[in-house]
């Protein structure tokens, strides 16, 4: 029987916290492997509830997020005028080498990518990989192997790099490797895959995607170099899943939906299939909700179901910057939706807002108007700050030899660096905007009982 490693790197970054933190794509792809009859492991190194490591003694913070153990190190040359520390987050490197020690050979290594400027954490795993098995082959795929697919396969020969989804090329290419005859699927079977949760048996989360994809074209989101269309699963595969989990013990899910509510009607039949079936059963959500599709209904189908503070994606009360972002909201709707929450039993402590700070042409004073315009409404502040992301709009929009930097090193895509050399909202005045909004969070009651 051929055996297939999965690793999930560390992340190198100025911070960094569990929020429900799961390697998504590697999970599907251990469902597919295994239903294929392949032997199939995973080291993930950002597995905070790994019996490793207990000794370490990371901080739980409830409903399944809490702190990473990390290790300081020293800062790149990019990052020399960022002032703040450069970590390593997830296992300690002996808890690394211990699991590889104890691996059997694998016949084939599919390494895991996140975010772009994260990439040295990816890069130390991946040179340790092949000091213990320099003649098994790697594949690296995920979002910085998608994005900067030049920078990676620059920097990660002579391993694969994929770019993109996982799709039947993906399979035609083990197939190749392996000399195995995995199936193809048709595009909705990828879609319906469920993550292979038997690897977090202690962890009191599940990570769930109601949909696929993202019909809409913000110009700061990178979605669509991922998913060329948008797909809703199956009402009935959907309800099956969160039965598995909530027999299971599991008490809390985690959305990693890009647009989880649009089209509501299928929303509202899911949740109300949900309620009815009484599972014990607390949903979260990383990313911000649509105001548009946040009716009465829905209001009050989130509020039944224990969906613990529903976050509004707003980014912006500037009305010409929301057309020029993406057009998905106004102030208007905005406060309809808000409105709707409150109706439905939330206190508006309970509701957080996403507020995009950095944007190009976006100054102090505009982004302290956006901080006022929530405060005023007495929601949580959520602080988002712009990073330019290749796939965007927002990146094109870059002078093409900016570009060419960001793209040679994209360590200078991180939101700190960027904030750095920024002139019209460069770090000074995001310590100014986050002492603002944490003087008005710090004033709200906790969302959590554990605190937020």
């Amino acid at each position: 029987m051929k055996r297939i490693l999965l690793v999930n790197p560390w992340v190198c970054d100025f911070k960094f916290h569990d929020f429900w933190v799961r390697p998504y794509g590697l999970m599907r792809i251990s469902t597919m492997l295994k239903k294929a009859g392949l032997e199939v492991s995973m080291i993930d190194c950002l597995n905070r509830h790994d019996p490793a490591m207990e000794k370490y003694g990371v901080k739980d913070r409830g409903f399944g997020r809490g702190d990473y153990h990390s290790e300081e190190l020293e800062k790149p040359a990019a990052y020399r005028k960022v002032p703040r520390k450069y970590k390593r987050y997830g296992f300690p490197e002996e808890v690394l080498r211990e699991k590889l020690e104890s691996t059997k050979t694998p016949d084939l290594i599919l390494l895991g990518s996140g975010i772009t400027y994260t990439y040295e954490g990816l890069m130390k795993c991946h040179s340790i990989l092949r000091e213990y098995f320099p003649l098994t082959r790697l594949i690296t795929g995920g979002i910085y192997a998608t994005l900067c697919h030049e920078h990676a396969k620059k920097n990660l020969m002579p391993s694969a790099v994929w770019k993109g989804s996982i799709n039947n090329e993906f399979v035609r290419a083990v197939n190749s490797m392996l000399g195995t005859n995995i199936g193809y699927m048709e595009a909705q079977e990828f879609s319906e895959t469920v993550p292979d949760a038997s690897f977090y048996p202690l962890s009191d989360f599940a990570a769930v995607r109601f949909t696929e994809g993202c019909p809409f074209s913000c110009s700061y989101c990178a979605a669509g170099s991922f998913y060329s269309s948008f797909y809703q699963r199956k009402k009935e595969n959907v309800i099956k899943e969160l039965g598995t989990y909530a027999a299971a013990g599991i008490s809390n899910i985690a959305f990693y939906d890009d647009a989880l509510l649009y089209k509501n009607h299928y929303f509202k039949s899911v949740m109300a299939e949900v309620k009815k079936a009484g599972f014990k059963l607390k949903f979260h959500a990383s990313n911000g909700l649509h105001a548009a599709y946040i009716d009465e209904e829905t209001a009050a189908l989130l509020k039944d179901n224990n969906f613990i503070e529903p976050k509004i994606s707003l980014e912006t009360s500037d009305s010409s910057a929301q057309k020029a972002t993406g057009g998905k909201v106004t102030n208007e709707i905005f406060e309809k939706a808000v409105k709707n929450l409150l109706g439905a039993g939330y206190k508006s402590h309970e509701i957080s807002v996403f507020i995009l700070n950095g944007l190009p042409g976006q100054t102090e004073e505009s982004v302290m108007k956006d901080v006022s315009y929530v405060k005023k409404l007495g929601l949580r502040i959520r602080h988002s700050v712009y990073s330019p992301i290749p796939g965007t709009a927002d990146f094109m929009k870059l002078r093409p030899d900016i570009r060419a930097e960001l793209m040679a090193e994209p360590l200078k895509q991180n939101e700190y660096y960027f904030l750095a050399i920024n002139p019209e909202y460069g770090w000074q005045a995001n310590l100014r905007v986050k002492a603002e909004i944490d003087r008005h969070n710090c004033g709200l009651p906790p969302v959590f009982e554990s605190g937020v």
